[in-house]
């Protein structure tokens, strides 16, 4: 199944994601604290790519219906060990 992701600037740090997925269309909200982002150590101009791949990250683990509209990054950090590491694999700063 083909799956589309497209990412919105709204504000520093601050996103609005849509996904398509099948027939199903979905809408996500992501704030990127400066905490999660010092931990990754990314430049300020690959937060969109960092927003796409977190999305894409819980798409390979769940449908996009089942993916919360507001989220938050940092909270994943605590919720799977797997979340940081793969992370850094697909931005390639590991």
């Amino acid at each position: 199944m083909s799956t589309d992701v497209r990412v919105m600037s709204m504000a520093d740090h601050e996103y609005a994601a849509e996904v398509h997925e099948g027939t199903e269309t979905t809408t996500h909200h992501v704030v990127l604290s400066e905490g999660f982002l010092d931990d990754l150590a990314l430049p300020e101009s690959d937060e969109a790519v960092l927003v796409e791949e977190i999305l894409r990250y819980l798409l390979d683990r769940e449908p996009n219906t089942a993916v919360p509209h507001e989220l938050d990054p940092a909270a994943l950090v605590g919720q799977d060990a797997e979340f940081l590491p793969e992370l850094r694999r697909r931005l390639g700063t590991e």
